[in-house]
C-alpha cells in the first residue's frame, strides 16, 4: 500500500512552501520608485525661474503703482517692490492660477507690505529722505504736460490717502486695476455684498477728497 502523508504533513509541502522567507523575498523583484534625473531637475527649475521672471516684467508696475496708492512713500517704494517680489519667489511653487492671473495673488502679497511700511512709519515717524528735499536748492522745471500730468496724480494720490486702506484697497482694483467685484471679494477675502458697500463708500470718499483739495488749491491761488 502507498504510503501518503496526510494533508499539512512536512512531507506534502510544495517546493516553494519549502524555500526560506529570504529566498522567497529575493526572488520577487523589487519596487524601485522613479525619481526625476537631475537634467529632468534642472529644466524644471529653468521653465520655474523663467515663469517668475516674466510674472515680474508683467506686474512690477502693477505692484509699484498699488504700494505707492497704498501708503508706501515714493522714498521706499522701490524697496518694498523688490521685497514683495522677494516674498512672491520663495512662495511662487504655491501659487495657483484661480482665473485672476497673478495680479490677484500678488495684490494679497502687496496689502500685507504696505500694511507693515505703514506700522513701521507710524513706530518710527522720520523723514523717509533724510531730509534730501529740504537741502535743494533748486528743481528743474519740468515740461508743462509732464507738470500738468504730475499734479494730477499727485492730487489723485492725496484724495486716496483720506481713504480707509480697507475701502482704498477695493476702490484701487476696482476703478484702476479694473478687477470685477467677485474677483475682489477672493483677493482681499471679503463678502461679496462688502466690497459693494465698500466701493459704494469710497467713490463718494474720492469725490468729496478731490473737491476740497481742489477748493483748498484754488484759495492758494488768490
Amino acid at each position: 500500500m502507498t504510503d501518503r502523508s496526510p494533508p499539512g504533513h512536512p512531507n506534502d509541502m510544495s517546493h516553494a512552501d519549502t524555500l526560506p522567507l529570504a529566498a522567497q523575498a529575493s526572488s520577487v523583484p523589487p519596487v524601485v520608485e522613479s525619481r526625476p534625473s537631475r537634467p529632468s531637475r534642472i529644466a524644471d527649475s529653468r521653465e520655474m525661474r523663467a515663469a517668475f521672471r516674466a510674472m515680474y516684467d508683467a506686474h512690477v508696475d502693477f505692484v509699484w503703482r498699488n504700494l505707492r496708492r497704498l501708503g508706501v512713500n515714493e522714498t521706499e517704494v522701490d524697496d518694498k517692490t523688490q521685497e514683495v517680489f522677494v516674498i512672491a519667489h520663495r512662495r511662487f511653487t504655491d501659487f495657483e492660477e484661480r482665473g485672476h492671473g497673478p495680479r490677484a495673488w500678488l495684490f494679497q502679497i502687496v496689502l500685507r507690505v504696505a500694511s507693515d511700511a505703514r506700522r513701521h512709519r507710524k513706530r518710527h515717524p522720520v523723514d523717509a529722505d533724510g531730509g534730501i528735499a529740504q537741502d535743494r536748492q533748486s528743481v528743474p522745471p519740468p515740461q508743462a504736460d509732464a507738470l500738468d500730468r504730475r499734479e494730477q496724480l499727485d492730487l489723485l494720490d492725496r484724495a486716496l490717502a483720506t481713504i480707509e486702506v480697507g475701502r482704498r484697497a477695493v476702490l484701487l482694483l476696482h476703478e484702476i486695476e479694473e478687477m470685477t467685484a467677485p474677483e475682489i471679494a477672493e483677493v482681499i477675502g471679503i463678502p461679496l455684498n462688502t466690497v459693494y458697500s465698500r466701493l459704494r463708500v469710497a467713490r463718494g470718499e474720492l469725490e468729496d477728497a478731490v473737491e476740497q483739495l481742489r477748493a483748498g488749491e484754488a484759495g492758494e491761488r488768490r
